[in-house]
């Protein structure tokens, strides 16, 4: 005799309006659930991806976008298996997961960073964060007299001795030295000089300015340069990055990358902490950052840090995005690192909002930048 295949329909009332078919092919489940869930960063528990976009590949419509704190909420999701596709660009792989939905349910989802860097190099993305607005601790200038100076000149790409131009320069209780070259023909020429660069230096926080120890400053062409093994920052005053920084506004934000490597370098950049959060990151700030790491990796994360941290509302909505999903576990170490940010303090929380573009920002060419890197100073004073 020959067995017919059975079919058994079973409908329960619930929210999702289950109903229940076995037949030869085994049960099915057809309905209209909800699923709903959190889209997080897989590479840090709890950070949330505001903006993401939850779509459900087949048999309705539906789609949701993620709230600020990266939930969502899809209606009308039929019963069985369906593929979820979730995408963040551009910071984000798109991701697709499949589930067997038979009744309201929660799925929370992790996405992959694309581990492309969002940035050519931090220092000119913006003049806004740090500008003539904001305190500086800049203040008295005193000229010493003339005395023998081991400084950097990168025309020669080495350490040389001259009979410098010297001033003691305060920013707060802090005494800097200011070494110039003698090609600036006078003290007061030299002077003038400190009164363009002072006060953006004195407007970096306390932290960056923690180890500066001398200031070095040539005429003629050459790049920024800040190191730690003298403590010190370098300027050219007629490099065209130079020039750049001054007339647009960036040299404050030039000089926090420099102090990073005079202040934060000596206990940061070879910490095992760093090191942990740079692998657990998986992607660097920039470009530059990404062929350094060693060296430049916490000079340029320090200024993003800052700016999300204490100057969110000077950046646009995709910078900000950009800055606080790049490098999530950097930030936390620099968020535990207690660093002396005065004389400014973090705003309420502004939640990083989705980029208004799903594109990186165009690599636009910059003015030479700190290459090569200077070497240990032959003799230190």
């Amino acid at each position: 005799m020959t067995r017919r295949p059975i079919a058994i329909a079973v409908s329960v009332a619930s929210a999702g309006l289950l109903s229940v078919s076995c037949g030869e092919t085994g049960p099915t489940v057809s309905g209209a659930f909800t699923l709903s869930g959190t889209v997080t960063d897989s590479r840090m528990a709890g950070l949330a991806i505001p903006g993401a976009a939850v779509r459900l590949e087949e048999g309705t419509t539906a789609s949701a976008n993620t709230d600020s704190l990266g939930r969502y909420q899809l209606s009308g999701v039929p019963g069985g298996e369906v593929r979820i596709t979730v995408s963040a660009p551009p910071s984000y792989r798109r991701t697709t997961v499949e589930v067997d939905v038979r009744s309201d349910q929660t799925l929370d989802i992790g996405l992959p960073h694309t581990g492309e860097p969002p940035f050519s190099g931090t220092v000119w993305v913006t003049p806004e964060i740090l500008g003539p607005d904001d305190p500086s601790s800049f203040g008295t200038v005193t000229y010493t007299g003339r005395g023998m100076r081991e400084i950097f000149d990168r025309r020669a790409n080495a350490w040389i001795t001259v009979n410098a131009y010297l001033f003691d320069v305060r920013f707060g209780a802090r005494t800097v030295e200011w070494q110039f070259n003698p090609e600036f023909g006078s003290a007061e020429a030299a002077e003038a000089e400190i009164e363009v660069f002072g006060p953006a230096m004195g407007r970096l926080p306390a932290a960056l300015l923690a180890n500066l120890q001398e200031v070095e400053v040539n005429a003629g062409q050459g790049a920024f340069g800040g190191n730690s093994y003298n403590g010190s920052i370098l300027i050219h005053t007629e490099d065209p990055g130079t020039r750049r920084a001054v007339t647009d506004g960036f040299l404050e934000e030039v000089f926090m990358h420099e102090g990073a490597h005079a202040s934060l370098d000596p206990d940061h950049s070879d910490s095992p902490g760093w090191r942990a959060a740079r692998q657990a990151d998986g992607v660097a700030i920039s470009d530059y950052a990404q062929d350094f790491p060693d060296r430049e990796d916490v000079a340029e994360t320090i200024l993003p840090y800052f700016a999300v941290r204490y100057r969110p509302e000077q950046l646009s909505a995709s910078v900000r995005w950009l800055m606080t999903m790049t490098t999530p576990n950097r930030m936390a170490y620099f968020d535990s690192a207690d660093l002396d940010m005065s004389p400014y303090t973090p705003p309420p929380s502004v939640a990083a909002a989705p980029p208004v573009s799903s594109a990186l920002p165009a690599r636009q060419a910059s003015p030479g930048f700190e290459d090569p890197p200077i070497p240990p100073r032959r003799n230190r004073r």
